[in-house]
């Protein structure tokens, strides 16, 4: 609209004060803005309304700074020059207006500001703008394809020819497009998809002298087929053929480092592997293999030596996690920082000497599978309070960080402690032994199933024989009647390093006699240990070892299986008595 019609049109509006002006003005789609030579707004239509969101009846005589900030038209009257196609935001609106000073007889009367919203148009463009890009980024990717790619029409046509099919077929794309596809791809079957609509996928084609493996896919809009796209996957069956061969290759060393991490981290044992034909036995592996089919906690309770550990690996090679590595953690072993730090981990700089890049714990190492928290009751209560957050959470910090990490783990707790004893003593707290004692296994001492005492000599042999230059085939009853007569506090471990030293001091024998077997057996059984002269029948070193070792078994009994308590009792270190112990293989 130009400044005369404008100002003619208002300059007869407020002259005549016509309705039909009034009407005409508010029937316009543009909003529309009139005031006077002192800034006040003597008109506002309905578009103006609709736009700004402010009615009329209330805008009506007031400065229209005060209504519509940065307006304009002050300044249109100020200097008499019209400015045009001007940006401007009003409430949640963009606008482009045209603001004109109003002249009668060549002096400024006022100004009036005609706007239209361009909110919904700035919105298409953006789209369209996001489109444009959007296409240019897929005829990039379609061009740097090493697959060839080739897109027809709903009539056969060719609407595009990627670069790797046009260099395949020795083409420029720029002159096939528009041509049926049938002229350009020998025995193409691109025409055929389209009017039938059945997908082909990696189909045998003959191109040149390529016997190639292709796909055709119809384009579907609205349920109406526009088109087809086909693509390339295999330029030769021969390529295909060596990428099987490549698939197969990894796949075999995919397999060989999965059974060596299997090695590593997988559960050594099974149920087969426990031996025992005792009632006892039997009933306790049975509970053992319901309790692998779950996901539940389950804690192994049982005295030292009695194969804890045994049946935690058996629980999780039974179990749906057997495929997933299996850790073990002895809570004993380790002081309370170090602890800590072997579960949980470690973020680099977390302490002095912290590994650089960090270290993760043996939670997350178990991720996907188990974790086997060998002789909790030792833990303290400063580390059950954050192992039982893990156990609730399913998550944990590692030691210096600060972000959690989900874990996925099954449980598997074991001790030789009394723990509803350590309750009430407050040295164990009760909603962790709730949380742990969901599945419980609590295995018999050896004292209480002698009947698989011959069974365990058998599969004791078959181990040592492996380990020493000796072989062995049997007993002898009257040995094996010893060994049923002896109290065992040391149970199947005690009793594979009473089999294992009787083996190292046979000569040429290869059946265990009583005279094989330990002194404390003899005493046991009323026999006396002296040879013909009266001195021991072996040589002081081994007097010594024998006494030593025995030592260790009672203060363990004693202490109930608590090292610390049993390093107490023998007036030693707790380091130097775990070196003891693992000197007489003790600490399996």
């Amino acid at each position: 609209m130009h400044k005369c019609g404008v100002s003619g049109l208002l300059e007869a509006f407020a002259s005549t004060g016509m309705t039909e002006l009034r009407t005409v003005l508010d029937s316009v789609c543009n909003g529309i803005v009139v005031v006077n030579y002192q800034g006040m707004i003597t008109f506002f239509n309905t578009a103006a309304e609709n736009i700004s969101g402010l009615k009329a009846e209330t805008v009506m005589g007031k400065m229209v700074d005060d209504v519509i900030p940065s307006t304009g038209l002050i300044r249109v009257m100020e200097t008499g020059v019209a400015e045009l196609n001007q940006r401007q935001i009003i409430g949640r609106c963009e606008i482009l207006t045209n603001r004109t000073p109003i002249m009668k007889e060549n002096i400024i009367v006022g100004a009036v500001a005609i706007f239209q919203d361009i909110t919904e148009f700035n919105e298409v463009v953006t789209q369209l703008e996001d489109i444009k890009r959007l296409k240019s980024t897929l005829e990039s990717i379609l061009e740097s394809m090493h697959e060839g790619v080739v897109v027809v029409d709903k009539a056969g046509n060719i609407t595009m020819l990627n670069k790797a099919y046009s260099e395949f077929l020795a083409v420029d794309p720029k002159e096939v497009v528009g041509k049926h596809v049938a002229e350009v791809i020998p025995n193409t079957r691109m025409h055929l998809v389209v009017q039938e609509g059945k997908a082909e996928v990696t189909d045998i084609q003959k191109i040149q002298e390529n016997t190639s493996v292709v796909t055709r896919i119809p384009i579907v809009k609205d349920g109406e087929i526009i088109g087809a796209v086909g693509n390339m996957i295999f330029r030769d069956v021969k390529d295909l053929k060596s990428l099987a061969g490549k698939i197969s290759k990894l796949e075999s060393e995919l397999e060989y480092y999965k059974e060596e991490l299997f090695k590593v981290y997988g559960g050594k044992y099974t149920f087969d592997s426990i031996v025992g034909n005792s009632d006892t036995m039997k009933c306790l592996k049975e509970v053992a293999a319901k309790a692998a089919k779950g996901m539940s906690t389950v804690l192994i309770l049982g005295e030292t030596g009695t194969g804890k550990e045994l049946f935690a690996h058996a629980v999780h090679n039974a179990s749906r996690r057997r495929q997933g590595p299996f850790i073990k953690i002895n809570c004993a072993a380790l002081p309370e920082n170090l602890l800590e730090a072997e579960l949980f981990g470690y973020e680099e700089g977390a302490f002095t000497g912290a590994r650089k890049g960090g270290k993760p714990g043996k939670f997350e190492l178990a991720n996907g599978g188990t974790i086997f928290l060998d002789e909790i009751g030792e833990m303290t209560l400063a580390m059950q309070v954050k192992l039982l957050r893990v156990l609730q959470e399913r998550e944990l910090e590692r030691l210096g960080g600060t972000k959690s990490i989900k874990i996925d783990i099954r449980v598997i707790a074991a001790t030789n402690r009394d723990l509803e004893n350590m309750i009430q003593q407050k040295l164990f707290r009760q909603d962790l032994y709730y949380r742990l004692n969901i599945f419980t296994i609590n295995i018999p001492p050896l004292r209480e199933r002698t009947d698989d005492i011959l069974l365990l000599c058998r599969m004791l042999f078959q181990k040592i024989n492996n380990q020493v230059e000796h072989w062995v085939e049997g007993i002898t009853p009257e040995a094996l009647a010893m060994l049923m007569q002896y109290n065992w506090p040391g149970n199947v471990r005690e009793l594979e390093n009473v089999l294992e030293r009787a083996i190292n001091l046979m000569d040429d024998e290869i059946i265990i006699a009583p005279e094989h077997l330990p002194p404390m057996l003899k005493k046991v059984n009323g026999i006396k240990a002296e040879t013909g002269d009266g001195f021991p029948p072996h040589d002081l070193a081994d007097i010594k070892e024998d006494a030593e070792r025995q030592a260790i078994i009672r203060a363990l009994a004693a202490a109930g299986g608590n090292k610390s308590k049993a390093a107490k009792i023998l007036g030693i270190h707790r380091s130097g008595f775990y070196q003891k112990m693992q000197k007489y293989n003790l600490l399996k």
